[in-house]
């Protein structure tokens, strides 16, 4: 264990210096210099060796570390455990899956009580996390370029699939279909939204035009699929519709300066963006190819909020009165934690798990009932 320790330190301070010889050679400013400093120190103090991933630095406007720096930095911090499940888990109706980039595994806790029943591993800096009606959940590589596909309890996954590059934010899957839609970077598509038919096989490839990057994805009851993007050149807020039974994306004219592009769920009645490191979730209210800023929820107390979950309102037609919104968060005032917030309310949290290092991304399975 010492050795792995002093492998990852001196691997985190490789990966530091060519991080910020990449932030000068790039022509970042100073200020997104400051940011990737500020950001390596901050890993370094809660126990990781890296960044972040390149979704999440792209987010950022920051550069991205080499794949192969990335590679040797992943492999470094490969747990040596294995995945383990509690007896009942299975039958249990809904378990919270929530997903630690720098642990490489994903933990899974009876919801609503937060008692820890499993933990899944072997990941590549699990990131967004979805789920289906089945209640299937689809977990993100990333540091890598697939998905894996657990059914709900399991320690095993059914099915990895295949992405065209790394997945960005957080994935979405249609109520209608059971198609899934994962945002993808640097992909053989350039950034590009692949989509899975039933979840399954190769996906269908859509780039929306004049972006540059696309970190989240959600479908609406409908089966219609909304993607924000960062506007080429001023990485202003986009966003994108795909109509149900369309193959072909249309831009959705939104009045969002104030909003920072990220991961997106439908909350009942409105589009659920969050934005940036505020921990603010704003409301985005559509009407065929405009869209509106309808209000935001402030969830204090967090940091970086990478993607975030909103229970019981896949495929359903409901005002978010009385619901509760479930966030991991990271560098906020309480640390490290995967919360639960009054939504759209917002405020202080009304319950908290702690024990994390960098969690990313939360979603609920449900069980057969």
């Amino acid at each position: 264990m010492d050795a792995f320790r002093r492998l990852r330190g001196m691997l985190s301070v490789i990966a530091a210096v060519s991080f910020l010889a990449g932030c000068a050679a790039s022509g970042s400013s100073p200020l997104q210099q400051g940011a990737a400093q500020q950001s390596i120190a901050r890993q370094g103090a809660v126990g990781g060796a890296f960044a972040g991933t390149p979704a999440q630095l792209r987010a950022r406007g920051l550069p991205e570390p080499s794949l192969a720096a990335q590679r040797a930095l992943r492999s470094a911090q490969t747990g040596h455990h294995t995945s383990w499940m509690s007896p009942g888990a299975a039958k249990s109706s809904t378990l919270l899956y929530v997903a630690d980039e720098d642990s490489n595994d994903v933990y899974v806790y009876e919801y609503p009580s937060g008692k820890l029943v499993g933990t899944l591993t072997g990941f590549n800096a699990p990131s967004g996390i979805c789920s289906n009606k089945a209640g299937d959940v689809f977990i993100l590589n990333g540091g890598g370029s697939t998905v894996e596909v657990y059914a709900h309890g399991a320690t095993s996954p059914l099915r990895t699939l295949d992405l065209p590059g790394y997945p960005e934010l957080n994935c979405s899957v249609d109520p209608k279909t059971g198609n899934l839609a994962v945002p993808s970077l640097d992909a053989t598509c350039g950034d590009c939204i692949a989509i899975f038919q039933n979840a399954q096989g190769t996906p269908t490839l859509y780039t929306p035009s004049g972006q540059e990057g696309i970190p989240g994805c959600g479908y609406d009851d409908d089966g219609n699929l909304f993607c924000d993007a960062f506007a080429s050149g001023t990485r202003k807020f986009e966003l994108f519709e795909l109509a149900r039974g369309s193959s072909t994306l249309t831009q959705v004219s939104v009045d969002a300066s104030s909003i920072d592009p990220g991961p997106l769920q439908w909350d009942g009645e409105y589009l659920a963006v969050g934005s940036g490191s505020s921990g603010t979730i704003y409301q985005i209210q559509l009407s065929g190819t405009t869209g509106s800023v309808e209000g935001q929820t402030q969830l204090d107390g967090t940091g970086w909020v990478w993607q975030f979950w909103i229970p019981d309102t896949q495929g359903t037609k409901k005002k978010p009165q009385a619901t509760t919104l479930i966030a991991p968060t990271y560098a906020g005032s309480a640390g490290a934690e995967a919360a639960y917030w009054k939504y759209p309310a917002g405020g202080n949290p009304t319950k908290a798990i702690t024990g994390f290092q960098q969690p990313d991304g939360a979603a609920l399975s449900k069980g057969k009932s």
